[in-house]
């Protein structure tokens, strides 16, 4: 079995060249004698850069970079290292917050830190680093998240203050936001091979697919098996799972999967119970802490086995999928119709838990950087398409080829979902998708059968005056 970490440390996938593995870095200082040590988390506001770039993936290059710079700015004494949207620094013994002096990307930080005392044994003291990680990551979310915040914060004293300034719905959503990575370490878990993600063993790592491209580019097709497809693929809703449109008349107050009017479960939802517990004071912090970073970790697991599913799915197609954008994949096939058949069969596995969306487009022209381009924002429109389409029948809402009009239905039904996150007002959840669609109405008019065409132009005069 592959070990889950590794030292050297493996890079860290879509981060610039030098930076660190959180898992391996952590895995390795829980293997050093020091009593304690003092753990920094920053993390960053990714949503808000994707909309203010318009691409998710020069979003998370932008995030990414910038948690870079900060990496560097606080020095070797903090061991940086790096996943998902977090740089991780944790030094020997007890020090006050790292100063390390903020980016001039302009992208919104959050910051906090902890001392953590390591008890014996290599394996107790990983353990002890990675429910540290996600207590401090969370304190980063809620320091970022508050407007009038300043400075970097003590994650005890920041979490301690959660439960009176959020809602039921508001602490589920930070117990959940948090990626539980690194996560794994156990001699029963599986560890990445070579060329996977370090969190999501058995996925293709970012790294390895601007080389992909490039020798796709080279040889024009593989094996003659035909053109290019752009692949963008997104969990729908992880958060609070997708509700139907129309649920039962008699919804079940159990939040589990399948239930209560929802077609899939949604990580925050799940932890609803745990943070009602958490805000009226039955349960205590630590408590609270440790039960979610177990729940959180089983989702995890079950995120890789989807992933990994859409992967192997995207080799029968011709082609590979890579582990760039968080919870969605990308990269080239040569048989869409192939790649359809894997997502639904991918969906199924994990039916009533996860369910992806599958955006495709094809690559025209010459094969170079600017078709590629090109050819991932057309594959990004489709994939929100399936996104406005998720709550509904249609095949859509999991697979969608650019170019290929809706029917009818599909398109009243998509049309019907942005109506309704306009009527919702600023701030709704789910808001972004309308700001996406008010980019990109030219090529909703050219997906929308003329019924829809017409209420579509109506509700974008709404939105933009």
């Amino acid at each position: 079995m592959t070990r889950a970490f590794r030292w050297p440390p493996r890079h860290a996938p879509g981060f610039p060249a030098g930076c660190a593995d959180a898992g391996d870095v952590l895995a390795h200082l829980a293997r050093t004698r020091h009593a304690s040590v003092t753990l920094a988390v920053v993390t960053s506001a990714l949503r808000a850069t994707v909309e203010q770039s318009g691409d998710h993936e020069q979003g998370l290059v932008r995030v990414r970079r910038s948690l870079a710079e900060l990496g560097r700015a606080a020095g070797a004494p903090w061991h940086p290292s790096y996943y998902g949207k977090d740089l991780v620094l944790v030094r020997p013994g007890e020090h006050g917050p790292v100063d390390a002096h903020a980016p001039t990307s302009g992208i919104r930080h959050g910051s906090a830190w902890e001392h953590v005392p390591l008890p014996a044994g290599a394996e107790a003291r990983l353990a002890a680093l990675l429910r540290a990680c996600y207590a401090v990551s969370m304190a980063a979310r809620a320091v970022r998240d508050r407007p009038e915040s300043r400075g970097r914060g003590r994650a005890a004293d920041v979490l301690a203050a959660v439960p009176g300034r959020l809602s039921d719905e508001g602490c589920a959503a930070l117990l959940a936001g948090v990626l539980v990575r690194p996560s794994g370490g156990s001699r029963a878990v599986r560890g990445a091979g070579p060329g996977e993600d370090p969190r999501l063993p058995g996925v293709p790592s970012a790294d390895a697919w601007p080389a992909y491209a490039q020798q796709y580019g080279q040889h024009g097709k593989f094996a003659g098996r035909g053109p290019a497809h752009y692949v963008v693929t997104d969990v729908h809703d992880i958060e609070w799972g997708t509700v139907v449109r129309h649920p039962s008349p008699r919804p079940s107050p159990s939040p589990r999967p399948g239930i209560d009017g929802r077609r899939t479960a949604g990580n925050a939802h799940l932890l609803l119970p745990l943070a009602a517990a958490w805000r009226s004071g039955t349960l205590p912090t630590p408590v609270v802490l440790r039960r979610a970073h177990g729940l959180r970790i089983r989702r995890e697991s079950l995120l890789v086995e989807h992933l990994r599913a859409l992967g192997d799915g995207g080799g029968a197609a011709g082609g590979r999928l890579f582990a760039a954008l968080g919870d969605g994949l990308c990269g080239l096939v040569t048989d869409p119709d192939a790649l359809r058949t894997a997502v639904y069969a991918a969906n199924a596995r994990t039916a009533g838990q996860l369910h992806s969306g599958a955006g495709v487009a094809e690559v025209t022209g010459a094969f170079g950087a600017a078709e590629l381009r090109a050819a991932a924002g057309r594959a990004q429109f489709a994939l929100h398409v399936t996104k406005t389409l998720k709550a509904s029948t249609h095949e859509a809402r999991a697979y969608q080829e650019f170019g290929r009009p809706l029917d009818a239905a599909a398109g009243e039904t998509a049309v019907a979902f942005l109506r309704e996150l306009y009527e919702r007002g600023p701030g709704a959840r789910g808001g972004h998708h309308l700001a996406h669609a008010v980019r990109h109405r030219d090529h909703w008019r050219r997906h929308l059968p003329p019924t829809a065409t017409a209420r579509f132009d109506g509700l974008m005069e709404l939105v933009v005056g």
